[in-house]
């Protein structure tokens, strides 16, 4: 079969050398995912992966970094993933790091062993779909995994030496769950080690079961304001040493800091209070235009 499925990227692999690994996603069932759907899942051989190579090695240094494409690609065997990585190994001894993406339940289909081995082959990174601590809202979503779950898998990448950017949808939950999201998954995030938080701003995309959970009143999006007032009380409650990204367009705002840059955050605080002071619910609406969104 031929592979169709358009090539995703995270904004912070854009200099990285971008291969295709899988298209689709092995689970396929979050409520809220419009990406993967409709693509069967296929992962290419260590010979498609080796031409693909080929045809942009001029174009990297020996110790490019790598990212493989695909929702989930950790979903395949441990023995597939290090066939992968012998072929970029042998066409770019030097690279920096591997990265793919990974649901939870990909974590722990694999062995401690498992997890060690691939890190100490060049899998040293990795993008997990975490979304939210708030239990309640991962079910409602159909998310496939809890926080507790989470909160183990991610201390076994810990173990192994995996580094993580770990994904948090802000307004996932809808209407009257964001203050209880924001602090439950602040909490979780306290007790790993992200890298990163990157956010995104909870969006009802076209032909995805949420739509039609909010057509029959199943799903009330929450506003701008309250995903706001989401983000400002998960920042509060943030105590880690990692990165907040949320430069994205689908965030209601866009920040970047070193969460243990008091002085940065402190700013950042203040910027969404006089956000929240000045704009009423309406030209929250307005500013951040959902709807636009739902159209990219």
């Amino acid at each position: 079969m031929k592979f169709t499925e358009p090539a995703m990227r995270p904004p912070q692999e854009a200099q990285s050398l971008l291969l295709r690994a899988t298209q689709g996603c092995t689970y396929n069932k979050c409520h809220f995912c419009y990406v993967s759907r409709g693509y069967p899942f296929m992962a290419v051989t260590p010979d498609q992966l080796e031409q693909e190579i080929l045809s942009q090695k001029s174009f990297f240094p020996a110790n490019t970094a790598v990212y493989l494409t695909g929702s989930n690609p950790f979903a395949l065997p441990t023995n597939k993933l290090k066939e992968y990585l012998a072929v970029l190994r042998k066409h770019f001894p030097y690279f920096t790091r591997v990265s793919m993406q990974s649901r939870i339940d990909d974590i722990t289909a694999k062995s401690d062993a498992e997890l060690q081995e691939l890190c100490e082959l060049g899998l040293s990174n990795i993008y997990t779909g975490t979304e939210n601590g708030n239990d309640t809202v991962l079910k409602l979503m159909n998310k496939g995994h809890g926080s507790a779950e989470t909160i183990e898998q991610l201390l076994r990448l810990d173990k192994a030496g995996i580094t993580y950017t770990a994904f948090y949808i802000l307004g996932m939950g809808g209407k009257g769950t964001g203050l209880a999201s924001g602090e439950l998954t602040a909490k979780m995030f306290n007790q790993v080690h992200p890298v990163r938080i990157t956010t995104t701003g909870m969006t009802v995309f076209p032909d995805t079961p949420v739509e039609e959970m909010a057509k029959h009143g199943e799903f009330i999006e929450a506003s701008e304001r309250e995903k706001i007032e989401e983000l400002q009380i998960f920042l509060k409650t943030l105590a880690i040493d990692t990165f907040y990204d949320g430069v994205h367009y689908l965030n209601p705002l866009n920040y970047r800091f070193a969460n243990s840059d008091v002085e940065k955050k402190n700013l950042v605080l203040a910027d969404i209070d006089e956000v929240l002071r000045s704009y009423s619910d309406n030209e929250l609406e307005v500013m951040v235009n959902r709807k636009q969104m739902r159209s990219l």
